[in-house]
């Protein structure tokens, strides 16, 4: 039974209000922006503001796109900017569930169509980021619709498509890999068109004009079309020495990382490290249900007689590719929201197992029509009851821990001269500190035309009290971080990433009589935020450790 448009708008909207509702469980409009979406807002206000360079490390879609509305407002606290950005964002994510069941319906009918928009707007992971105010709503609006596009039967709508993935590209810098992937679904699935040469030329000649911009605006800034930080950066030996220049990382390319260590390393580093990364990160973003759902889904849709063949095959062309680019970057970046991107792919093949079940049934029963209708309205009741089960482990954003960190960022800007190395994210109101002082000072804020990224104000106290360093241990953190001026580790309650040993100094600092204390979030009162700061008497090191 067919539903009428009217119908299924009413399905789309009920849809979208539950998947609106798990997302206001998780924001806070009290604590402004902070860390990349930050940056993301103050670029958004620079573009506002007419100045449109471009950043060493992102590309400008998501703040060109957020500029028109700050100009809606006019504030000097950054959280009425910050809540602009995050209700956008919020916003854009309960859009894609129309693309989202659009695209359902070139593999389904209208009930299970319904079925991968639910799948998509309950999605845990994506309601709880899509709150922080990244540019991966954006991405995955425009990566959906790209899609769809070239899906459609009639070759003409592929320009639009190949416009649609410049656009990504404006978006993120990853968006690049989905000209490749258009590429190779137009010549699978227009195989034998007239003209079809003349037609890829151009969408190609669409592609390159809607990307000049960005070319031409890298190119008058770093004298390079293609200049991105990563590119001279990315080949390093473990993440924290990301950004640290000395006799290693001075050539931090592929041909450098060879040299330095031989191509048996890189391929493990690099390939076989980031197939397992991207494994394990699909199979971590696929809880709570496409866990259940996936394997099934992708096992039958090898053999889908239910969906058009070419429409199969380009999800699994989409797919294979576009996580193939992620190997690389993943090895050293294995941060989950990177992966997000193919939610909409994986819930089209996880919806298969649905369809079949509720269709054909097993060896043993079949369904009626109205117990159909029955069990797919029990499979998203449940899909509801296990989003908001796994919602509920988040750590919601805390008022009064972020006002404590605000209070320890004061401390560090009063106390500490320099040398600090956070393990953990302690220090992320330090850039706050400077945007509110004069209050409104962000609205001047000029985006840095520099090399290196996050140069200049508003980023010139963190510059100066922060310092990198690295190490696979804390003697080998020390030993580096001497030469590179470290003379406090600041260091968390929480799982800290990238150093991992040092979680036991902070749960036994006894034993590390070198690293003195002189803050305990404890004896300052702290409710929510735990942290303590050490400082490291060299002196002591170096007679109690002999050198690596």
């Amino acid at each position: 039974m067919d539903f009428s448009k009217k119908r299924i708008l009413i399905y789309l909207i009920i849809i979208g209000l539950i998947s609106l509702g798990f997302k206001l469980y998780f924001v806070n409009f009290s604590v402004p922006l902070i860390g990349d979406e930050m940056n993301f807002a103050l670029r958004g206000i620079a573009y506002s503001n007419g100045d449109f360079a471009v950043n060493a490390k992102q590309n400008p879609g998501w703040p060109l796109f957020i500029a028109p509305f700050l100009l809606l407002i006019d504030s000097d606290d950054f959280i009425d900017y910050s809540n602009v950005v995050r209700v956008l964002s919020m916003s854009i994510t309960t859009i894609t569930i129309l693309p989202t069941y659009l695209l359902g319906r070139k593999f389904f009918d209208q009930k299970y169509s319904l079925v991968a928009a639910s799948l998509f707007a309950f999605e845990p992971h994506l309601n709880r980021w899509s709150t922080f105010g990244y540019s991966e709503p954006l991405y995955i609006l425009v990566m959906v619709l790209s899609f769809y596009l070239i899906l459609n039967k009639n070759d003409k709508y592929a320009f639009i498509s190949f416009f649609l993935a410049a656009i990504l590209w404006w978006v993120r810098l990853n968006g690049i890999v989905m000209f490749v992937v258009l590429s190779i679904i137009f010549f699978v699935n227009f195989k034998g068109r007239p003209n079809l040469t003349k037609k890829y030329l151009g969408c190609i000649a669409i592609f390159l004009i809607a990307v000049s911009p960005i070319l031409i605006q890298r190119y008058v800034q770093y004298d390079d079309p293609f200049y991105l930080y990563y590119s001279e950066n990315l080949f390093v030996d473990e993440y924290s020495q990301l950004g640290i220049h000395d006799e290693i990382n001075d050539d931090a390319t592929v041909g450098g990382y060879i040299e330095h260590y031989g191509f048996l390393q890189f391929f493990q580093r690099f390939i076989i490290l980031g197939i397992y990364n991207v494994l394990e990160g699909i199979a971590r973003i696929a809880f709570p249900y496409l866990i259940i759902l996936l394997p099934f889904g992708l096992i039958f849709s090898l053999r889908a007689f239910a969906q058009d063949s070419k429409y199969t095959r380009a999800n699994w062309i989409l797919i294979i590719v576009t996580l193939a680019s992620m190997v690389v970057p993943y090895a050293l970046i294995p941060e989950k929201r990177l992966l997000f991107f193919i939610y909409p792919f994986l819930i089209i093949f996880a919806t298969i197992p649905i369809q079949r079940v509720t269709e054909y049934g097993l060896s043993t029963f079949s369904f009626t029509t109205k117990q159909k209708n029955v069990f797919l309205v029990i499979i998203i009741a449940t899909v509801i009851l296990l989003s908001l089960l796994f919602s509920l482990r988040y750590e919601i954003i805390d008022t009064i821990k972020e006002q404590e960190k605000m209070v320890f960022t004061k401390f560090l800007i009063n106390n500490i001269d320099g040398g600090l190395l956070e393990a953990g994210y302690n220090t992320q109101y330090l850039i706050h500190q400077s945007l509110n002082n004069p209050p409104g000072a962000f609205k001047n804020f000029k985006i840095d035309r520099d090399p290196q990224p996050y140069i200049g104000w508003p980023y010139d106290q963190a510059n100066s009290l922060l310092v990198k360093s690295y190490g696979k241990s804390l003697e080998e953190l020390l030993y580096n971080g001497e030469g590179y001026g470290l003379k406090y580790i600041a260091i968390n309650e929480e799982k800290i990433s990238f150093f991992e040993y040092l979680e036991d100094v902070y749960k036994h600092e006894e034993k590390y009589p070198y690293l003195i204390k002189v803050f305990d979030s404890d004896e300052y009162g702290f409710q929510k935020f735990k942290v303590k700061i050490f400082e490291i008497d060299y002196n002591r090191f170096h007679k109690e450790k002999r050198p690596l």
